[in-house]
């Protein structure tokens, strides 16, 4: 039973083979003549011989060299747009590097100039602690009030307490409330 099994499983594979390969008579639905040479068939004598013409087909020696003339066209397009990035890219780099040195260059003289106005202001303030309280008080009064109220703010505790009792009191309260607030 089992060996009936196997050749009945192998014709059938063999037929199926027979029928589907290409050259088989089977697949191309024509019978082959006997002792003609390859690829060539009978012809049923109940129909005519025909022979179809070819197609005709687009020359695609010319197609392609087109396809070919447009890569190239393209690829020559995309060097030069490439080259021309690679030109500004480079540009670019350079400028931002001359920003940066400038930035800086900026930076350090607002550092120097923060210096300097730090060193100014510490002048003022021994020569305002140096004078009298009373000519201390009177000139600071006479000073734009901002300018008047930093001043204060920068001086040490035991200067400011003797000129507050000797300047203009709207100022030393404005004074006292912006110092308490923390501004």
């Amino acid at each position: 039973m089992f060996t009936n099994a196997i050749r009945l499983a192998s014709a059938l594979v063999i037929s199926l083979l027979l029928v589907f390969l290409p050259c088989s008579s089977a697949f191309r639905n024509q019978l082959q003549a006997e002792g003609l040479p390859k690829g060539r068939t009978a012809v049923n004598p109940a129909t005519p011989a025909t022979i179809p013409s070819p197609a005709p087909r687009p020359q695609v020696a010319d197609v392609s060299e087109q396809k070919r003339n447009d890569i190239l066209e393209r690829e020559t397009a995309v060097s030069l747009k490439e080259q021309e990035l690679k030109s500004l890219s480079e540009n670019l780099s350079s400028s931002i590097q001359q920003l940066q040195q400038s930035r800086k260059e900026i930076e350090a003289s607002l550092d120097q100039k923060k210096k300097d106005e730090a060193e100014k202001y510490k002048k003022m303030l021994k020569v305002y602690k140096s004078l009298r309280p009373e000519e201390a008080a009177a000139l600071m009064d006479k000073l734009d009030e901002g300018m008047a109220l930093e001043m204060l703010s920068q001086m040490d505790t035991k200067t400011a307490v003797k000129l507050i009792p000797l300047m203009n009191q709207d100022r030393v309260l404005k004074w006292t409330r912006l110092s308490l607030k923390g501004k």
